[in-house]
């Protein structure tokens, strides 16, 4: 009978000292995972915003280069315009229009007020022009230089 006492003592004994977390260890991983989940969140948020502006912006890149190519061939001018309240833009040519959705939280404009860019039959630009296209804090410029259809986009400091 005192054998069975002392098993079950000892049984009582690896019991309470098996390890484990208590509540309070599990509340505090809880709290702290609650925190860290929207700072990643944001933190996400924004990588998100630059590669979906930095995309746009070279959609735009590419989009003024083959429209340039076409102009140049077709021997027609060529217009680009944006609009920023229906949020698309579309190129004009030959009496068609491809029309191609922007981002809703993107906006293109210059200090004219002008959303469109004309391209001639040789491939130049009708002014020199600088349009900053921009998605809430992150801005790209687009800069239309005269002679010899010169462009360039850049990330605005």
């Amino acid at each position: 009978m005192m054998q069975k006492q002392v098993l079950s003592a000892r049984h009582k004994c690896k019991f309470l000292t098996q390890s484990g977390f208590t509540l309070i260890e599990l509340l505090i991983v809880v709290s702290i995972a609650c925190i860290l989940a929207p700072l990643s969140f944001l933190s996400f948020s924004n990588f998100s915003d630059k590669m979906t502006i930095k995309q746009f912006a070279e959609d735009v890149q590419e989009t003024i280069h083959d429209a340039q190519m076409e102009a140049i061939t077709q021997s027609k001018t060529v217009r680009i315009v944006f609009n920023n309240q229906d949020h698309y833009f579309y190129v004009s040519r030959n009496n068609q229009i491809e029309r191609k959705e922007m981002n809703k939280r993107i906006m293109v404009y210059n200090s004219f007020g002008e959303t469109a860019i004309s391209i001639n039959r040789l491939g130049h630009f009708s002014r020199s022009s600088t349009y900053t296209i921009s998605m809430g804090t992150i801005r790209y410029k687009l800069v239309l230089l005269l002679g010899q259809g010169r462009f360039y986009v850049e990330k605005a400091s």
